[in-house]
């Protein structure tokens, strides 16, 4: 029954049912549908959210708080999404998990994007936003838990993605964690049920918290919602 909900949902994006080409069959999971079957519920974000599977759109820019930090410079074009591949990364977002996402190898790190971890827009539906603080590189830094692994997931700031193909999702998660909390360099711990979508990067592990022991993270995040079982957008 889950199994042909999945097919309807990636209909566009798979020729037949199971891992679309070019995936990973390890990181793809079948879409989850809660309660009894229907289509997904939430709050929908902002403008009433976009299915799994289905390619997003940005219907304009958010109004993020302004910061005063100094963009970073450690893979920075493919953090924001400034880097030559970024337009080839699709913006249907498959379904996966913590547990998946930090079992992968550490690979990547380059100057490419490793597909296809680092080339698909990864959704963690219903994780836990355990950690919140704002970096010294403007990125906003959250831990999301699912109970058992960690793993990151930023948003830079909108002027450190100019160039960006992403800078419209962008500057509306920002804005979405805005709505929400007073970020700032000194960490806040939410325990905020919450449901990501976010480009998949492998970053260099330098003592951070929440890292994944492969360095695996979502940066940047493009979409984002509160609560259980929301549809971001």
């Amino acid at each position: 029954m889950y199994q042909a909900r999945s097919c309807l949902l990636v209909a566009s994006l798979v020729s037949a049912c199971g891992a679309p080409a070019n995936r990973d069959p390890m990181t793809f999971l079948d879409a989850a549908v809660p309660g009894d079957g229907g289509p997904l519920v939430g709050d929908g974000g902002i403008d009433g959210g976009t299915p799994v599977g289905a390619p997003m759109s940005c219907p304009g820019p958010g109004t993020p708080k302004p910061d005063n930090g100094s963009c970073g410079n450690e893979r920075w074009d493919v953090k924001t999404g400034s880097d030559s591949q970024a337009g080839s990364v699709s913006l249907a977002p498959q379904p996966n998990t913590i547990a998946a996402l930090v079992a992968l190898p550490a690979t990547g790190a380059g100057t490419s994007r490793e597909a296809p971890t680092e080339t698909t827009v990864w959704e963690l539906k219903n994780v836990t936003l355990t950690e919140l603080k704002a970096e010294t590189d403007t990125d906003y830094h959250m831990v999301l838990s699912d109970g058992s692994k960690t793993l990151i997931a930023e948003i830079p700031s909108p002027k450190c993605g100019a160039p960006s193909v992403w800078k419209c999702f962008m500057s509306r998660a920002r804005s979405e964690v805005d709505a929400h909390y007073a970020v700032s360099t000194s960490p806040s711990y939410p325990a905020a049920t919450i449901t990501v979508r976010g480009v998949g990067f492998f970053d260099f592990i330098h003592g951070q918290n929440g890292v994944a022991a492969n360095g695996i993270e979502l940066h940047p995040i493009l979409e984002l919602c509160f609560g259980k079982d929301c549809t971001p957008s």
